[in-house]
């Protein structure tokens, strides 16, 4: 078990740091959570950790990407699989928490979540930190193929801010959220100030694409679409 490390304080008296893990999927909300808890100074950041179901492919953010992003950021990828036939999700993630928790030390567990942050603060806060980041997986009716490993920058935010208003004008119950938090869309991150290299993936040119007859069905507040993209690895790479 991992033992926590001290920091002396303004004041000059020890401050305990707390074994910190950032929960992962390599996408823009969990790299800006992971720069975060590193400039907190009674955090003690060990850990990257993804909850994955299992058998569950994962598209939008690849597990050969993760953890090529986790060896360039130097911090060790954890798996929490979430079994296939489960019915109570909720349990097997409080059993996988309890399992780090016990095997790692892990005191406290970060995570990335725009839902009550300023969309656009957060995407420009990315911006002007450095970090590079590609879209992985769009959907219908915002985006096309052409989109994804497109870089998001401003001119990307600009063009989705003149999506959502559009959307908002013709009286779309759901128009695009700007931070994707309805699923909209999905990124990963490439480079950036908490990288000590570039990830480096060979990027098929043509994305994988998903038509849905009749759409998704998926419950709660989920973007629902006919057409899925996502970004598509060389196996070789792979």
């Amino acid at each position: 078990m991992a033992e926590a490390t001290s920091v002396v304080s303004a004041e000059g008296g020890a401050v305990q740091k707390e074994v910190t893990a950032v929960s992962w999927t390599g996408g823009k909300d969990c790299n800006l959570s992971l720069l975060c808890a590193k400039r907190e100074p009674t955090l003690d950041v060990r850990y990257l950790i993804c909850f994955r179901p299992e058998d569950h492919a994962f598209r939008a953010h690849p597990i050969p990407m993760m953890q090529e992003q986790a060896r360039c950021i130097g911090l060790p990828l954890l798996f929490v699989d979430i079994p296939r036939d489960t019915t109570d999700y909720m349990k097997e993630y409080v059993d996988g928490l309890r399992r780090v928790r016990d095997e790692y030390g892990i005191k406290v567990i970060c995570t990335g979540d725009m839902d009550l942050m300023d969309r656009a603060l957060c995407l420009n806060t990315l911006l002007s930190e450095g970090f590079d980041i590609v879209f992985t997986c769009v959907k219908s009716p915002f985006f096309d193929g052409s989109w994804i490993n497109r870089i998001l920058d401003e001119d990307a935010i600009e063009e989705m801010k003149a999506i959502a208003d559009q959307g908002a004008k013709e009286g779309m119950e759901k128009p695009l959220d700007l931070g994707g938090e309805r699923g909209e869309y999905h990124t990963m991150c490439v480079n950036g100030p908490i990288y000590k290299e570039r990830v480096g993936m060979d990027i098929n040119d043509e994305p994988c694409r998903e038509d849905v007859k009749g759409g998704t069905h998926w419950k709660g507040n989920i973007h629902n679409a006919d057409s899925i993209w996502t970004i598509s690895l060389n196996e070789d790479s792979v």
